[in-house]
């Protein structure tokens, strides 16, 4: 009986030792999987896709956020610059006097 549980916890440790060999594999199998069917998801417009898109923009920080933030305000910022040198009004402005008439 103790020679079947020596043999028993052998085994048991080659498995273990198996499925420690092949874990990265069958991650990166099951990624490519769900990377697929997100795609598909998103092909179809279906929601599920959508909301997993929202979900990794909000847990995932984009690098590049503020270097996008800041070329967006620096541009406005030229733009304001060219109105006010010709003349016209800000596009804030003229979007005001347009909601009145």
């Amino acid at each position: 009986m103790f020679s079947a549980t020596i043999l028993l916890r052998e085994k048991m440790n080659n498995l273990y030792t198996l499925f420690q060999a092949f874990l990265p594999w069958l991650l990166f199998i099951a990624l490519v999987l769900l990377c697929i069917n997100m795609i598909r998801w998103a092909k179809k417009r279906k929601m599920g896709a959508i909301a997993f898109g929202l979900l990794v923009q909000i847990l995932i920080p984009d690098p590049k956020a503020q270097i996008t933030i800041e070329a967006v305000v620096e541009r406005k910022q030229e733009v304001k610059k060219q109105q006010q040198e010709n003349g016209e009004p800000p596009a804030d402005e003229i979007d005001k006097k347009g909601e009145g008439q």
